[in-house]
């Protein structure tokens, strides 16, 4: 098996783990972030934004300083956030 698809399958299984151990939906955006960011060779930002009244507003995330608002329509985020309904 390719080791790419083996490292996600197992990514998925400690995702299924993490996410079974806790409820609260903050500690698991913050430990699906660090995960993804150790999975996933030359990440720059493996984390969430969360969409709030119009904007997409920084979320948990592992990775360098990055945007604390983004509007829809600015950006590569902020254009995909505008495309996909909410």
């Amino acid at each position: 098996m390719n080791k790419k698809i083996e490292a996600y399958e197992l990514m998925l299984l400690q995702l299924k783990g993490l996410l079974e151990a806790e409820s609260n939906w903050i500690a698991n955006l913050a430990n699906s972030s660090a995960l993804l960011n150790e999975t996933l060779e030359d990440t720059v930002f493996a984390g969430y934004y969360l969409f709030e009244e119009g904007e997409l507003i920084l979320g948990p995330f592992q990775g360098r300083v990055s945007c604390t608002r983004i509007t829809l329509g600015k950006g590569v985020c902020g254009e995909s956030a505008e495309k996909k309904p909410h």
